[in-house]
């Protein structure tokens, strides 16, 4: 069997179906069973496409070996054929026996995988399997989907990378696209890249547009994640050419090139293609991209615009962004100077834990009001809520230290503390680094000391 093993390993499928079928033809006993299960496995790597020829090929083995059907190998192959036609889980138990060979129980990971029980599909692919290498490599891949499956991004990106050191070919690309994908969801650019440019050095001489649309893609969104938004939009640029080329338009495309265009500065830009993805989209997908618009249309200056479309995105309720869609409209509704509406969209955000952006519209209203007293403890909470360096962030830091300043200076340390956490982050041009430093300044004098910038 090892020709078979060799053929099904790089890919050559004709050879290895047309040596089993010869085998199990004039073959008997042991070599006819073998090359029964062979060909039963082989069809299996077809999915929904290779259950009547599965099926088949585990009949003509048992017609050939009585007792074949008895054996672990059969079963958990016939196992994951019933599960994979929908059959329910005690049925497909049933069937599964209690077995330690390799080869069994990958089909029995790839069953419980259809019955959509990835934590105990892991708890067999994480044992060390001696499979055959055109199974070895698809139980990392089968390991990958499982961690992807329970939102483990990591694992399943260093999966993917393990299967596609034994894939070979358009699988090995394959492998590394998902790998790359699973990078850029959990927020790792430069792993992504790395793992784009292992698949492009395997590309076919003509790439499928729809690979192409998916390569550019992922290489747009990891370079955003390493903020390069030029290098990003030429991705995607040669993406929607893939798209035009024949690849399915997807609603991230046109999503990712007004990330770009924002994050450049151009929010006009942006707003078509936004509108774009919002076209696209359907249900969440078309929520956030929604969203999206809505951001750009208060970048634009354009509040009213800005305030329908979040109207239209804080009736979704399956969004998962919704606290801070009602944050960004407490925003827009705080510049139209609808002040009691703000303050209740601000709320509706703290009710929903969007907790920095709902404390820091609190804390303009109470500002407005000259209520210092309540704005700094509204501005004290969203700097602690927002992740360091956002814009909620930054924002909330710059106005307690402003609002501290207005009631004379109170806990100078506290200024100096503030100013010096904010300060790498804005640009010397911004108006706030000049005022921050007046400030730092005052409150270091009063201090009595020369505390210098860490």
């Amino acid at each position: 069997m090892q020709p078979v093993l060799e053929a099904l390993h790089s890919g050559d499928y004709d050879t290895a179906f047309e040596l089993l079928v010869r085998t199990l033809a004039v073959g008997q006993g042991e070599a006819a069973g073998e090359a029964a299960l062979l060909l039963a496995e082989a069809y299996s790597l077809y999915g929904e496409g290779g259950v009547e020829g599965a099926h088949r090929a585990l009949e003509e083995g048992l017609a050939s070996l009585p007792g074949l059907d008895t054996r672990p190998r059969y079963r958990s192959i016939l196992g994951e054929l019933r599960a994979l036609e929908g059959a329910p889980e005690e049925e497909v138990r049933a069937i599964l026996p209690s077995t330690t060979d390799p080869q069994s129980l990958y089909h029995q990971a790839q069953a419980l995988m259809y019955l959509g029980l990835p934590e105990e599909a892991l708890g067999i692919l994480n044992q060390p399997l001696e499979l055959p290498a055109f199974l070895a490599w698809r139980a990392q891949t089968l390991r990958g989907k499982a961690y992807e499956r329970l939102g483990k991004t990591q694992e399943a990106a260093q999966a993917y990378r393990a299967a596609a050191e034994g894939a070979l070919g358009l699988e090995r690309y394959w492998n590394l696209v998902d790998a790359a994908a699973m990078f850029v969801e959990g927020g790792y650019g430069a792993e992504a890249l790395e793992a784009l440019e292992l698949a492009q050095e395997t590309l076919p001489e003509l790439e499928d547009p729809e690979d192409a649309a998916t390569r550019y893609y992922l290489i747009a969104r990891a370079q955003l994640l390493l903020g390069n938004p030029s290098l990003a939009l030429e991705a995607i640029q040669n993406s929607l050419k893939a798209e035009r080329e024949g690849a399915e338009p997807a609603h991230g495309t046109p999503l990712v090139q007004g990330q770009a265009l924002m994050q450049l500065g151009h929010p006009r830009e942006a707003i078509a293609a936004f509108r774009e993805a919002v076209r696209r989209g359907e249900d969440s997908d078309k929520s956030y991209a929604l969203h999206e618009l809505s951001v750009a249309h208060l970048e634009s200056g354009e509040l009213a615009e800005a305030e329908a479309v979040l109207r239209e995105v804080v009736r979704d309720p399956e969004y998962g962004y919704l606290g801070e869609a009602w944050g960004d409209l407490a925003e827009v509704l705080y510049q139209l100077g609808r002040y009691d509406e703000a303050r209740r969209a601000a709320q509706e955000a703290i009710s929903q834990n969007a907790l920095s952006a709902g404390h820091l519209i609190l804390g303009n209203l109470a500002y407005d009001l000259l209520h210092l007293e309540e704005a700094l403890e509204h501005y004290t909470l969203a700097a602690e809520k927002a992740p360091e360096g956002s814009r909620d962030w930054v924002t909330a830091q710059q106005m307690a230290i402003d609002t501290l300043a207005q009631l004379g200076f109170r806990r100078p340390e506290e200024i100096v503390a503030r100013a010096e956490a904010v300060l790498p982050y804005l640009p010397p041009n911004d108006e706030w680094f000049q005022t921050l430093n007046r400030y730092l300044e005052r409150a270091r004098s009063l201090m009595g000391g020369n505390r210098t910038l860490n």
